[in-house]
């Protein structure tokens, strides 16, 4: 038997498949943007609501999918009948993941700013998910491309990453060994859990080494992101040691 549950994971799953959030769905398709939000869809007494059928449509119609095979994913979803179970996970714009109180003391998502989204699949963990609302990294990432990232799982060299820092324009790119170090000291992880060298090690503080830097996604007209020493290496943001509010996820996933 299908629940009102069901259908609004279900097209949670869909929309973020295609990069777009709960409002950014329903502006796509003509409706309030607050339509498909999470607070919109509990009914005064407490019930999960069924969707109005032209909402429904209307939704479908922007996904690219037919009634009769969104009803034959319902009849799948967390079924065991194949179809992938859907996971809720929290998730922001990139332009809002600048803000205070967006993470707790051990680098995971918390606090109230934070919307929900729909994952089309399982993930392990306290994942969190990142929209792209800005073309200033295309063709890499074009806007509208969804990341997930584990906060729990170490970062290493040429991993996709996020750097974020409090009050500070967060840098999405690839994390690499920083080619203007200030001394010989390791930069000790500003994240949930240690760097870890590609060969598996994790630094020691005491010992000589390398500091890490992150080279940001630009926008490039060759179609592409330039990785040369000479051109990339000057705009590598270095990762910050030994400060408060600094955190460096894993991008583990993503729509583009």
């Amino acid at each position: 038997m299908i629940r009102p549950d069901d259908l609004w994971e279900a097209l949670d799953a869909l929309a973020l498949e295609k990069g777009l959030t709960p409002s950014g769905l329903a502006r796509a398709a003509g409706l309030d943007p607050t339509t498909f939000n999470p607070s919109r869809r509990i009914s005064p007494h407490g019930d999960m609501r069924w969707m109005a059928l032209p909402t429904l449509l209307r939704a479908l119609d922007v996904l690219k999918i037919s009634l009769a095979d969104f009803i034959q994913r319902l009849e799948g979803a967390g079924r065991g009948h194949g179809a992938s179970t859907a996971r809720r996970i929290r998730g922001l714009p990139l332009s809002r993941l600048r803000g205070s109180g967006l993470f707790d003391s051990a680098g995971h998502p918390t606090g109230v700013l934070w919307e929900e989204v729909t994952l089309p699949c399982a993930v392990t963990g306290d994942a969190y998910a990142i929209r792209v609302d800005t073309d200033a990294m295309e063709p890499l990432l074009r806007e509208g491309s969804s990341l997930v990232l584990m906060p729990d799982m170490p970062p290493r060299r040429s991993d996709r990453v996020l750097l974020w820092r409090s009050g500070v324009e967060p840098v999405l790119g690839i994390l690499v060994e920083n080619a203007f170090p200030q001394d010989n000291r390791v930069c000790a992880a500003p994240a949930s859990v240690p760097f870890q060298t590609d060969k598996g090690e994790t630094p020691s503080r005491s010992g000589g080494g390398t500091r890490w830097a992150v080279l940001p996604y630009q926008h490039s007209e060759q179609g592409g992101v330039v990785h040369t020493q000479g051109d990339a290496t000057d705009r590598a943001v270095p990762v910050p040691e030994g400060k408060g509010g600094v955190w460096l996820h894993r991008i583990v996933m993503g729509t583009f």
